[in-house]
């Protein structure tokens, strides 16, 4: 046999050591995707010209585009403050997530040791090819970084934090709480007002489930992608990555889109009271009548 399927591990792999500190190959990933990003804004922001151009243009265009996103979401006032967030979730997953289709990515790194006591009358040609029984033996030095459930968790746990934060800052803690625990319902002494005060409950259990919901989606779908572009190209190499590479594309720029989008619904949420929700409400059901009197009037 020429190749091994490569084998696939959860946990990511330390590959060295900074005093007690073990580096692993995602942690080394998280690092050259934040040099990347240091790297192109600021390249794309010390020369500022009236007209753009270059990573000057680049830059400009992303941050507008995702600023003009999130306003049109959250409105003006409230977009400013979530678009640092919103905007560093969907640069730095989307780095972090194109990072696994550069080659070397997954494939290049040291050898297993381990592998080769097992398999003794192999050895690596010319000390670092790996072919055959050992084909598998390599111990990646750049893995994704998305693909590491610490750092999907990690992110998933700051989202849904801030989303309280802001809503504990822009509807104060007596009026955010009541969301959660509506005592008042239950002086209402009948059963509407008990499903609402166990609705509320329901909410700090949809919270908690939003952190796993949060790092799960992200984690399963960027470290199934790179399952994928390893088992096929070993089944059709070249071929493989034709097909699947530009797909690959498609999911990390998709997934970080809906990280991102998810946590801006969820700010959006959280600092909206119930009043709110019932004035926008009306306001739309008296747009609407406006507007279909300004219909009728037309029509006749």
């Amino acid at each position: 046999m020429l190749w091994r399927l490569p084998e696939v591990t959860l946990a990511p792999d330390v590959i060295f050591y900074i005093g007690p500190l073990p580096v692993t190959n995602t942690l080394l990933c998280t690092w050259i995707s934040i040099i990347i990003l240091v790297a192109f804004f600021y390249f794309g922001s010390r020369r500022q010209e009236m007209i753009p151009r270059g990573i000057q243009n680049l830059a400009e265009y992303a941050v507008e585009s995702l600023l003009s996103l999130v306003e049109g979401v959250a409105g003006k006032e409230k977009g400013k403050k979530f678009f640092p967030l919103v905007a560093t979730f969907f640069i730095f997953i989307l780095v972090s997530n194109l990072l696994d289709v550069i080659p070397g990515v997954d494939t290049v790194g040291q050898i297993n040791t381990q592998i080769l006591k097992t398999h003794p009358g192999s050895q690596p040609v010319l000390g670092f090819l790996l072919f055959g029984d050992i084909s598998n033996a390599v111990i990646p030095w750049i893995r994704p970084a998305t693909s590491d459930l610490n750092l999907t968790f990690a992110m998933a746990i700051v989202s849904v934090v801030t989303c309280q934060v802001f809503g504990f800052s822009t509807l104060g803690a007596k009026e955010h709480l009541s969301k959660f625990f509506n005592f008042r319902s239950l002086l209402k002494f009948n059963f509407e007002g008990i499903i609402e005060f166990f609705v509320g409950l329901l909410e700090v259990v949809s919270e908690i489930a939003r952190i796993i919901s949060f790092a799960f989606r992200l984690f399963g779908n960027i470290f199934a992608g790179s399952v994928v572009l390893a088992v096929f190209a070993f089944i059709l190499p070249f071929a493989a990555d034709v097909i699947f590479i530009p797909f690959e594309l498609f999911v990390a720029f998709v997934q970080a889109l809906v990280f991102s989008l998810l946590t801006l619904v969820f700010l959006q949420i959280s600092t909206s009271s119930h009043e709110q929700h019932g004035e926008h409400e009306e306001e739309a059901e008296a747009e609407y009548e406006r507007r279909e009197q300004e219909a009728t009037a037309m029509g006749r």
